[in-house]
């Protein structure tokens, strides 16, 4: 729309307002302004469509760093596996029902393989026994002290075995939260009860978030490594505001910096403690297995004094 101005001698000023044509005079749009139409619809259409594609990237890719910091965190315990929320995006809860598919074949499988193992280590304790009473009656007393030795090693496999299958059934099982103090106080009772000396340093005195078969598992375990190389024993028990810390302290030989982490291997038997000692190679593995299963830590460390401290912390709440 344009505009023109038109002054008349000795009349007022008028303005005159008069439309420019935007078309040809055949009424045929004029080619330029058509042109920037199409130039701005198709500039709009590939604005929103980055926008648009921008979103749906995000969108994936937030979706995705998710699950991996999902598949991580769960990984980082060395639990058997748990069922995952779906969330996302069609594509990504479908990534995600097929790892949980995946993962519920994959524990089935463990299952299995761990009910027939316990059935053949509990099945072999009859035979052992029977042997053993056989061996009693053996006229060379050398031989049957060889005798005798090779089954309470065969034994100890067996015993190893059944601990190993308890051990994943404990592992798979949900944390919950319970009274710690209860448990440990029994614990010390027993030992006081069977003639063996453990001191109880401390208390947790609030209310723990784990598995007490596990933590009563790796509490003995930790301890009946210790009476080995020490007649007396103190579990000592500190907390703070987000941990409770179980340290088994002895006044043994100790272990030998470098194989520290070496001692956790499974059947593992550090040089120094093999000749005082007899273990199935398992008690250490099995102890950390479950302690990472309840979330925590299990570190050994010799003190300044001579002795070990083997060392479990525990969260106090699991997020």
């Amino acid at each position: 729309m344009g505009a023109s101005s038109t002054n008349v001698p000795g009349t007022p000023m008028l303005n005159l307002s008069v439309p420019r044509s935007n078309s040809q005079g055949d009424g045929t749009p004029l080619a330029a302004d058509n042109l920037l139409a199409i130039a701005w619809l198709v500039a709009i259409s590939f604005g929103l469509l980055a926008v648009a594609l921008w979103g749906y990237a995000y969108d994936q890719r937030s979706s995705i760093a998710r699950l991996a910091a999902a598949i991580e965190q769960r990984s980082s315990t060395d639990t058997l596996p748990q069922t995952l929320a779906e969330f996302g995006p069609p594509t990504v809860a479908r990534l995600v029902r097929a790892i949980n598919g995946a993962q519920r074949y994959d524990a089935e499988r463990v299952a299995q393989v761990l009910d027939v193992l316990a059935a053949y280590a509990h099945d072999l304790r009859t035979p052992l026994t029977r042997m053993a009473l056989r061996c009693e009656r053996l006229d060379d007393g050398e031989l049957r002290d060889a005798i005798e030795r090779d089954l309470a090693e065969m034994g100890e496999l067996v015993e190893a075995s059944l601990a190993c299958a308890r051990m994943q059934c404990w592992a798979g099982q949900p944390l919950r939260c319970f009274d710690a103090d209860g448990l440990i106080g029994a614990l010390v009772d027993n030992y006081g009860d069977a003639g063996r000396s453990v001191e109880l340093e401390g208390e947790v005195g609030r209310p723990v978030m784990t598995c007490p078969h596990a933590l009563r598992c790796v509490l003995v375990n930790l301890i009946d490594n210790a009476l080995r190389y020490d007649s007396a024993v103190r579990l000592c028990v500190r907390v703070d505001a987000r941990r409770v810390v179980l340290a088994v302290v002895d006044s043994g030989p100790g272990i030998v910096p470098a194989e520290m982490e070496t001692v956790f291997a499974p059947w593992y038997r550090a040089p120094r403690t093999t000749a005082r000692a007899q273990e199935s190679g398992l008690g250490l593995t099995l102890a950390r297995r479950l302690t990472l299963a309840m979330r925590g830590e299990l570190q050994l460390e010799n003190r300044r004094n001579g002795g070990l401290e083997a060392r479990l912390t525990l969260p106090l709440t699991v997020a």
